[in-house]
């Protein structure tokens, strides 16, 4: 059993409360060790003090890997420690090579900071919803330049040694609500359908990893399971129709489009079973020791043994691309990106 609790505790990426790891958050990491830590603004006061913090991570949980939403734009948890990155916004109206500086410099920013991996870029297709928490953080309205785009983006990062994910499976652009907060059922045409999904079928491979979203897609799942649950979703239509063999991480698991889904440790389950690899708990680490025992069931040891296979692989690319890539001071990044963002900006007006 111990054996299977140590496989359980390496699917979870988990939040901390603050910028410093507290004794009690500390006793939680060592006793699950988890797969990976993400950080959020609540764990950012300045770059020493990150610095400082990653280290104390990494030598309590040793094969740590540690993740941060550095999109650009609004959703940028380091723009304190490196200036803000452009939006997607800004590079969707700029030409596809800007994305790739702005992914560059984006991902040398997070090497400063000994990071591992940048949970973007968002790949959903703008169909001119409001109020889904999307705006600002699109790379265009159709396909053809979301996937110009978020590819140069990922080259960019990849050449920095950061790992990229792609999101959010299989697409959220059509989303009327934010589902931090509230559910979203996503109703499309077969064409608007087809058109969500091709960035995730050309990008998914160069990416290595996809988060899947917490919407509801009737016409992909029957059932109305949100497709980080959906083994139609999570599963079929992911490995068998679009040929994903990467890692699928699912979005975080407190949010709360999933309060019908029951526990967190019931959703953590569900989200496996489904077809989910790593599995995001960004507040709730108190819940991290019940959520690690859940998913220790001898019933779930091959689906274990499966998503570990996934995450290795992945953990081992990021690897290499950090032994082949450049260092960079903090103050160089720092200047290199404000000129990237410059530039996109201007693209605007």
């Amino acid at each position: 059993m111990a054996s299977a609790r140590r496989e359980a505790g390496r699917l979870l990426i988990v939040g901390i409360p603050g910028p410093r790891l507290d004794a009690e958050s500390r006793k939680i990491l060592e006793r699950a060790q988890p797969g990976g830590v993400i950080l959020f603004a609540r764990n950012v006061e300045e770059a020493e003090q990150v610095i400082e913090l990653v280290g104390d991570l990494r030598r309590t949980v040793p094969r740590l890997m540690l993740y941060v939403d550095a999109e650009g734009g609004r959703v940028d948890r380091f723009k304190k420690l490196l200036g803000p990155g452009a939006s997607a916004a800004a590079l969707a109206s700029a030409p596809a090579p800007l994305a790739n500086r702005a992914g560059r410099w984006m991902g040398y920013g997070l090497r400063c900071m000994d990071c591992d991996v940048d949970l973007a870029p968002v790949v959903d297709v703008d169909v001119g919803e409001q109020g889904n928490a999307l705006d600002d953080r699109y790379l265009g309205d159709t396909p053809s330049a979301i996937v110009a785009r978020g590819r140069a983006f990922l080259r960019g990062l990849h050449s920095a040694g950061v790992g990229g994910c792609i999101k959010h499976y299989p697409g959220l652009g059509a989303a009327s609500a934010d589902t931090h907060h509230t559910g979203a059922e996503i109703v499309l045409s077969d064409e608007a359908l087809a058109a969500a999904l091709k960035p995730f079928r050309m990008l998914g491979r160069k990416a290595g990893a996809i988060m899947a979203s917490h919407a509801v897609y009737p016409a992909l799942d029957a059932a109305g399971h949100p497709a980080g649950l959906s083994p139609a979703i999570s599963t079929r239509l992911l490995r068998y129709e679009l040929g994903f063999h990467g890692v699928l991480f699912s979005d975080d698991l407190d949010m709360h489009a999933l309060d019908a889904q029951g526990s967190l440790q019931r959703r953590a389950v569900t989200a496996l079973k489904a077809g989910c690899d790593g599995l995001f708990v960004c507040q709730s680490l108190a819940a991290t020791p019940k959520i690690v025992e859940r998913l220790a069931n001898p019933s779930l040891a091959q689906r274990r043994k499966q998503a570990l296979a996934r995450l290795e692989k992945y953990r081992l690319r990021i690897q290499r691309l950090r032994r082949g890539a450049r260092r960079f001071s903090l103050e160089t990044v720092r200047r290199r990106l404000a000129k990237v963002t410059a530039a996109a900006g201007a693209s605007l007006t």
